[in-house]
């Protein structure tokens, strides 16, 4: 988090210096060609005034000599373009009035104009400033005058000042990146520590409260908001566990009365009630065994799950030993496939119950002649064990809410409360894990778990004698 707000940060602080200083490396380079310029100006117009009075007056040797002078001390290339184009006079040898960079300069004076700058020279561009002025007025021209000027000296200026300006930028920069290490860390801190207790929290750990003082006041109104939140949920399964722990020792004991009561009533009823006695006991029963449901069912919502390792394939091993006898008495076939061991992670007796919830289901729903195989198998994942059968099995919309808590199939017409998915569905998630439901190859239900794996233990190695 601190590091994508202090690239973030610091790409918007790059985004405004280089919009600060481009501009402004442009006026600068702006302004020098327009300072030499002037000057160019300036000196090509005196050398057009004199030119103009001696042209007339044909004594050209002392303008040949002042030019000769001017180009020594200033490098600069100075000549008289007569109106047919032929050089009259030039400081220098190699002056031509035809070569691109004079041409169009050389032609608008003659016509009259006066110089205009010819756009900006930037560092990297290695060309002369051509500037040339008319001779005489607009209504009678005797020549041109032009100066061409190296621009070594104005390109060097200006690499000079943007160096200046590249450094003012990284002085910022540095700065701002220094400003924004503790700037980052002052605002990520909430938002850490938030992500910290959110997480202890998922873990059960319902007592974890974040910090409410520091950082941002936008983040300090929602640390106090999820304070308060974390209070009222923790209140409340605080309640729910109360109500969970209140119903099991105020009801069981009343149920258990009435079972009792309702058995020492068994020699009392008359023959001809003997069904509707026994219907009363199994009512009485199937009452207790909701109950008991729906407790399990509250329980494993509300408790934090405490994580073990255990066996998932000795776990597999002992269910399908326990259930044979009643898969003999229905007529199902129970098998086991799959690896043997399999170390996972989950809460105890979890697996367990799950199994047993999935192995009583299958063979109380497949029918006679169905086998039901239990399988273990592990992969890089984790651990996944499967009970498939080779049933009726379930459609999508069924296997869509056959997890919610008191649905029950409504063409199978058998007893129950509709809680046993749901309870194993809960103790499973409770354990970081998954159940799902899907066809099973043989055209059946396949309800698997998926547990992550135990971690390998570490290797001890024995010191060598």
């Amino acid at each position: 988090m601190r590091r994508r707000l202090l690239i973030t940060y610091l790409s918007l602080l790059g985004v405004a210096v280089v919009a600060f200083l481009l501009p402004l490396s442009v006026t600068i380079a702006s302004r020098e060609n327009q300072g030499m310029f002037i000057d160019r100006v300036d000196d090509t117009t005196r050398f057009a005034t004199v030119a103009g009075t001696w042209l007339r007056g044909g004594r050209l040797s002392t303008l040949q000599s002042e030019i000769a002078e001017y180009d020594r001390l200033y490098g600069i290339g100075v000549a008289v373009v007569l109106p047919d184009g032929v050089v009259r006079i030039a400081s220098r040898a190699g002056i031509d009035p035809d070569e691109p960079l004079l041409r169009d300069e050389i032609r608008a004076a003659l016509s009259g104009s006066r110089a205009q700058p010819a756009g900006v020279i930037w560092p990297w561009q290695h060309r002369p400033m051509v500037v040339a002025e008319p001779i005489g007025n607009s209504g009678a021209i005797d020549g041109a005058v032009v100066t061409v000027s190296p621009t070594d000296g104005l390109r060097t200026s200006i690499g000079q000042q943007w160096a200046v300006l590249a450094a003012i930028g990284l002085m910022l920069l540095a700065v701002g990146a220094a400003l924004a290490i503790p700037i980052g860390r002052w605002f990520a801190r909430p938002l850490n520590e938030l992500d910290e207790v959110t997480h202890a929290i998922s873990r059960g750990e319902l007592t974890e409260r974040v910090h409410d003082d520091v950082g941002p006041p936008e983040l300090r109104r929602l640390a106090s908001s999820f304070n308060t939140m974390a209070a009222r949920l923790s209140a409340l399964i605080d309640r729910q566990r109360g109500f969970i722990s209140y119903a099991s020792h105020q009801l069981r004991t009343p149920l258990a009365s009435v079972r009792l009561r309702v058995e020492n009533l068994a020699d009392a009823a008359p023959p001809a009630d003997a069904a509707e006695y026994r219907l009363v006991v199994d009512e009485v029963d199937r009452l207790s065994a909701i109950f008991e449901a729906v407790l399990t069912f509250a329980r494993a919502d509300t408790e934090s799950a405490e994580l073990t390792d255990i066996d998932a394939g000795a776990i597999a091993d002992d269910r399908v030993v326990a259930w044979q006898a009643m898969a003999d008495a229905a007529g199902v076939r129970l098998t086991r496939a799959g690896v043997d061991t399999a170390a996972a992670r989950a809460a105890a007796q979890t697996l367990d119950q799950v199994l047993d919830v999935l192995v009583h289901n299958a063979i109380k729903n497949c029918g006679p002649g169905a086998t039901v195989q239990v399988v273990v198998d592990r992969d890089a994942d984790g651990v996944r064990v499967a009970v498939c059968d080779d049933g009726p099995g379930m459609t999508d919309d069924q296997m869509a809410q056959a997890m919610r808590p008191f649905w029950r199939q409504p063409d199978r017409g058998q007893a129950g409360a509709g809680l046993g998915l749901a309870i194993a569905n809960a103790l499973v998630t409770a354990s970081g894990g998954m159940l799902h439901l899907r066809r099973s190859a043989a055209g059946g239900l396949d309800a698997g778990v998926r547990l992550a794996a135990a971690p390998a233990p570490a290797r001890v190695t024995e010191p060598v004698e």
